[in-house]
């Protein structure tokens, strides 16, 4: 028998609405859990919308008034709405709300808060009560048997015992291998979760530092010289210089830096900001060339690019895996491993264009930054692609982080992936080398 607690009693009375006491209490609970001791700025956020609510000061719930008295906003600055930093964190409040409410705790309460979505003003309740199952008792009445009578011989039909049999057999086979898919599918999700974890759970947004490669452009007089052979009427679109090689000389070439940006940087930056969406996370994404050290301390991070990334180079310096030089001046991995002679190299031709490339993944706990710092990059456009797209798919990022050692998720880990480039795009990838320290 299950005994009614004085929830239940009130619950069952006239109001459907926790008393002060039951919410604070409530309150607590969650703002100790420890889905929100990781952000103080959420756990501020909701104690100080509930104290709100709970003083009947809701009409003060506006989105400036948080502003200034959760983020520390100016209070004398003037307001136009155009800061996102309230509409974030109500966000990033509803979603730790969500994620404790599937914990062991959270499913145990007895009391919810809720923030709806579109408000800034609490609900409370409390939850619904489970119903009590009926026992049923069933009595069925059998038929007096004559000791007398002589046994009936009835004929078994052993066709529909054995139909019955075998299609049991495949419903049994088809829930099988339906649990192993989900099973599978459901390990390479938790693995992706745990990898990204610090930054789901952390309230400041992913800095995303973009290589910029150097690009060379003609000098005025090649350009001028090549336009004056170009037909006349030729639509205005970029053209290859029409010059012979012996018309230039290296002062025609001007290098410009911190203007261009990568096909597969552009890709991989791409993929994980709608990663992030999806998971009320938010990016702010900078060149690395205008990234000073001081931003990198204050943020999780999110490098990409090699060799066109300086902070990559320089904050690699130390790694297992790292990118080096060939002596006619192409990009490597090398395995820095004493005793290792492992080097990944590949086939690049004079216009960019190659068979292959390779990808290095890494996810550093105890970067000199003091933050989480997450890299991807390729060789080539097509690794750091490639890349990218890894660290924004569940099954794929899944897939590769299940096949590490238990623990991974509390170490520095570096993954090196090789993939055929087919069409002027990267193929899957595949997993050749990784280490975990």
């Amino acid at each position: 028998m299950r005994t009614a607690t004085h929830a239940d009693e009130t619950r069952s009375g006239c109001t459907d609405v926790p008393r002060p006491e039951e919410i604070g209490a409530q309150l607590r609970r969650i703002l100790s859990s420890p889905v929100f001791h990781g952000s103080k700025r959420c756990q501020q956020f909701l104690e100080y919308v509930c104290e709100k609510s709970l003083a009947g000061d809701t009409g003060s719930l506006k989105e400036r008034s948080i502003a200034i008295d959760v983020f520390g906003r100016d209070p004398d600055a003037e307001w136009h709405g155009e800061d996102t930093i309230v509409r974030v964190g109500a966000r990033e409040v509803r979603k730790r709300l969500a994620q404790y409410y599937v914990t062991p705790e959270g499913a145990a309460s007895q009391v919810l808060i809720d923030l709806p979505s579109g408000s800034y003003a609490p609900e409370f309740r409390y939850a619904p009560v489970p119903a009590e199952p009926r026992s049923t008792v069933h009595v069925e009445i059998q038929p007096a048997i004559d000791l007398s009578a002589q046994p009936v011989k009835v004929p078994v039909r052993a066709y529909p015992l054995v139909r019955l049999a075998v299609l049991s057999a495949f419903v049994l086979l088809a829930a099988l291998a339906g649990w192993v898919g989900w099973t599978a599918t459901d390990a390479r999700t938790a693995a992706f979760q745990r990898f990204w974890a610090p930054v789901f759970h952390n309230s400041e947004p992913l800095l995303i530092g973009v290589g910029h490669p150097i690009v060379y452009q003609p000098s005025h007089r090649a350009a001028a010289l090549s336009a004056e052979r170009q037909p006349e009427g030729a639509f205005p679109v970029q053209k290859p210089l029409a010059l012979a090689p012996r018309e230039m000389d290296g002062s025609d070439m001007v290098p410009v830096f911190n203007q261009y940006v990568g096909f597969g940087d552009m890709v991989a930056a791409n993929e994980v900001s709608q990663m992030l969406a999806h998971h009320s996370g938010s990016v702010r994404m900078m060149l690395a060339s205008s990234l000073p050290f001081a931003e990198l301390r204050q943020n999780p991070v999110y490098l990409i690019g090699s060799v066109s990334n300086h902070w990559t180079m320089e904050l690699g310096q130390n790694w297992r895996y790292r990118f080096a030089w060939t002596r006619d001046h192409q990009p490597e991995f090398l395995d820095t491993l004493a005793g290792s002679k492992r080097e990944w190299t590949i086939p690049s031709k004079d216009d960019g264009s190659t068979s292959e490339d390779y990808s290095l993944i890494c996810r550093i706990r105890n970067s000199p930054t003091g933050n989480l710092l997450i890299v991807s990059a390729g060789i080539k456009q097509f690794g750091t692609e490639a890349a990218g797209r890894i660290l924004a798919d569940p099954a794929a990022l899944g897939a590769i982080l299940n096949r590490l050692p238990a623990g991974w998720e509390e170490k520095n880990l570096q993954v090196v992936l090789h993939m055929r480039v087919i069409g002027n795009a990267p193929a899957q990838p595949e997993m050749v080398a990784w280490h975990v320290w």
